[in-house]
Parts: structure tokens; C-alpha cells; sequence
């Protein structure tokens, strides 16, 4: 089997049943962690109480250290292979905003003062960058489940955590990375990491992963997170074969407390990507094909998959949910949030109403005349 971070081409085993790279289904031992703010120093925590010198570790964000989690046992490595696509055209100090972000309304939520203040976005991902600029210090703590590769190999979480960024810029980010050469089981990391972020008072989590099977642990996890109101952001998942008949699943994004997202690209009509999953459970979609986003070297560049689609959603979610904005009481858990979704930011793509590949459309903050007026157009309705 294969298991995705939900970006295209970025591939690892694993074993049946397993929502994770590099996973082994061995169980992991009961593991001990001191919770540090990302100004502080950390210390990694195990079973047997060793602590390791920060010194050691491979990446340094900004000269400070997130929380490491580990177990007496790493997992053994995988190797992933992905692609990437160089961009130069933004400066790390511009305030101009990808096309991705403006076609969601970050441009008009920023004009109206919904940036995502007093809001906790948790991303459980492969880690973040917390230095680069364009996070504007609002990466307010890390926790790292596995570690062992740089963060320039392990790029993707920066890219997913910078679209939320831009989409909210002052929104506080949480890092529970779950990806990495070495740590605990990687369906644990994630478990662990939602009860974490539900722990710390996260409002929001962004889950850019998934895999063809579900884990029933995390599922009973997910449900705890929905009724203490946490709402799910996940990816769709990039197992598309193109053909909207065939049936592509992927999990977590399957589970009903789970909002899924396809992807589509930023052309006219606003075509479903070619390798979107296809399934009944996809709710919305995205901006996913060369979606231009944070490199962890302070400068930018394009990914594409559902993984993109997904923080385009979070964020525009998380901005919405601006403690200082006018939807804040409306917004509260994840029914709240899609019957808000389905009223007032929905614009029909794709067939004619609900479809496998889109959902029930495309989410963003401009009304659709707006929506063609400066950008793209339509299909008519």
C-alpha cells in the first residue's frame, strides 16, 4: 500500500491499515513530555527520562527549539520521493499575496479586518519553519513527534502552514510535526497530536495526510476533538485516476467529523485536478495545482495537491473565526461552521450541485460577482 502526505508524488510505505509513513503497527511504549512555549528551551522527553542536548538536533528554527516527543524505540526511516517546483517571484518581505490566496479572499478578509486574531490553527504536519518571515512570529509553539530530517527535505509542512498564514495572518499556529526519519509510530504522533491541540485550546486543525485505510483509534480520537468542538480541516487525499466515476477513499479525511477537501486549479471554471479523490465523503474544494506558498529557507515556491487545497480552507475558516469579527459567535464548532460555509461562501463548480470531486463547491469570501469581476470565470448555473 501506499500512504500520501496529500501533495502530489510525495509517496511512502507502509503496512495495511496504517494512516502514516515509515509506520511498523508495532505499539509504543507510554512516552513522557515537558510542553515548552517555541521561545524556550526544549527538552527531549523519553520513556527512561534520557535528555538529549538541543545541539544535536538537525534544524534550529530561529535559533530556538520546539518540544521533541519520543519513545525508547525510533522507527526506522523511509525514503520519500517528491517533487517540487522553484519560485522566485515573491520577495520574502512583499505583502503581495498568491493568486491561490486572493481567489479564497484573503485580500478582502484582510480589508475587512478578519485576519484570524485570538484564533489557534493547529497544523499536523512534517513540521514548520517558524523563522521565515512570512510567519510574522505567529508560530507560537512547537511539538515534534519524529524528527531526524531537515526541514528543507521535509518542506511540506512550511508550505501547508504558510497558505494558512496568508489566508490569516494573525492567526496563532500550533506545529505538531508527525513526519520525519525517526520517532514514534506515525498514526500515534497523530493521535497524540489531536488530543494535544484539543488539550492546548486549538479551534481549528489542519491535517494535509491520509492514507487508504482507516485507524479506528483515530477515529474515535477525531469524535472527541468534534464534541469538544474542535473543527477538522482534511485532505481529500491525491489517489486520483482523473475519471469522476471511480471511487478514490482516504482517511482521515473520510471520517463525517473530518470537513474533506478536493482540489482544483486556477483556470476558468475552476477544473477539479487531475489527481483529486473522487468519493461521496469530499465536502469542498480548493485551490490545489501549483499553489505557490513558504519555503523553509525564508523564500517561496509551488507544490501541488490536495495537501495546498486544504490550508486555503483552514485559513479562510480560521479568518472567519477573527475573534474581533463579526462572525466569531456564529462560527463555533463544525456543524455551526459548514451550515456558515454553505450559506455564505459556496460558489457551485464542477457538475451541477454536489459531486464526488468538488463537493459541494469551492469556498472563498468574494461573492461570485466579485469572484469574476477581478479574476476568473464560472460555469453558469
Amino acid at each position: 500500500m501506499k500512504l500520501a502526505l496529500s501533495i502530489t508524488v510525495l509517496t511512502f510505505s507502509q503496512t495495511p491499515g496504517v494512516v502514516s509513513a515509515f509506520a511498523t503497527g508495532n505499539p509504543i511504549p507510554a512516552f513522557l513530555v515537558a510542553k515548552v512555549p517555541i521561545k524556550n528551551s526544549i527538552r527531549l522527553a523519553s520513556t527512561d527520562g534520557d535528555v538529549v542536548d538541543p545541539s544535536l538536533l538537525e534544524y534550529l528554527p530561529d535559533g530556538t527549539y520546539p518540544t521533541i516527543v519520543s519513545d525508547n524505540g525510533d522507527i526506522a526511516p523511509g525514503t520519500p520521493a517528491f517533487t517540487r517546483a522553484s519560485y522566485d517571484g515573491i520577495a520574502p518581505s512583499s505583502t503581495t499575496l498568491p493568486l491561490g490566496i486572493k481567489l479564497h479572499g484573503g485580500g478582502k478578509l484582510r480589508r475587512e479586518g478578519l485576519t484570524g486574531n485570538g484564533v489557534k490553527v493547529a497544523v499536523i504536519d512534517s513540521g514548520i519553519a517558524a523563522s521565515h518571515p512570512g510567519f510574522g512570529g505567529q508560530v507560537r509553539e512547537q511539538t515534534w513527534y519524529r524528527r531526524g530530517s531537515s526541514l528543507m527535505t521535509d518542506d511540506h509542512g512550511t508550505h501547508v502552514a504558510g497558505t494558512i498564514a496568508m489566508m490569516a495572518p494573525e492567526a496563532e499556529i500550533y506545529d505538531y510535526r508527525v513526519f520525519g526519519r525517526y520517532g514514534m509510530d506515525i498514526n500515534e504522533a497523530i493521535n497524540a497530536a489531536i488530543e494535544d491541540a484539543v488539550e492546548e485550546g486549538c479551534d481549528i486543525i489542519n491535517m494535509s495526510l491520509g492514507g487508504p485505510s482507516p485507524d479506528w483509534a483515530m477515529r474515535r480520537i477525531m469524535r472527541k476533538a468534534n464534541r469538544a468542538g474542535v473543527i477538522m480541516v482534511v485532505a481529500a487525499g491525491n489517489s486520483g485516476d482523473d475519471n469522476v466515476l471511480t471511487i478514490e477513499n482516504s482517511y482521515p479525511a473520510n471520517f463525517r467529523t473530518a470537513i474533506s477537501i478536493g482540489a482544483v486549479a486556477k483556470k476558468d471554471g475552476l477544473p477539479k485536478a487531475r489527481f483529486t479523490n473522487t468519493n461521496s465523503q469530499v465536502d469542498y474544494c480548493g485551490i490545489g495545482v501549483d499553489v505557490i506558498s513558504f519555503r523553509p529557507d525564508g523564500k517561496y515556491h509551488q507544490m501541488s495537491g490536495t495537501s495546498m487545497a486544504t490550508p486555503h480552507v483552514c485559513g479562510l475558516i480560521t479568518a472567519l473565526m477573527s475573534k474581533s469579527g463579526g462572525y466569531s459567535k456564529e462560527i463555533t464548532d463544525d456543524e455551526s461552521c459548514r451550515n456558515f460555509l454553505n450559506a455564505k461562501c459556496l460558489i457551485d463548480v464542477a457538475a451541477e450541485g454536489k459531486d464526488d470531486a468538488t463537493g459541494l463547491g469551492f469556498l472563498t469570501y468574494l461573492t461570485k460577482d466579485e469572484f469574476e469581476k477581478d479574476f476568473l470565470d464560472l460555469p453558469e448555473y
